[in-house]
């Protein structure tokens, strides 16, 4: 049973890794924050996202994008690292 618990917010997870999140960045702008699960995605493919979301590209913010890992708890269940890109659409 503990182990279906911790496997169903994975899966949740994976579903909704590329969903963009509006985001302030640290400099004031208006962003987004992309979350993307290494269990489908890459942070490649959240680039692509935000280039998809901002037509005149973007800035990445490197105050605030970071890397989310989890330990292996040594009972066979693996918790894929997430990547969470804040990114700043530049203007035309």
């Amino acid at each position: 049973m503990k182990k279906t618990l911790i496997l169903i917010p994975l899966l949740l997870s994976a579903c909704a890794s590329m969903q963009p999140t509006p985001q302030t960045t640290s400099n004031g702008k208006a962003g987004y924050k992309l979350t993307c699960s290494e269990f489908n995605t890459t942070v490649e493919q959240c680039k692509v996202k935000a280039s998809e979301l901002c037509s005149h590209g973007y800035d990445v913010d490197k105050h605030m994008t970071f890397r989310e890992t989890y330990p292996d708890s040594g009972d066979g269940i693996y918790m894929p690292a997430r990547n969470h890109v804040v990114v700043a659409c530049k203007e035309s």
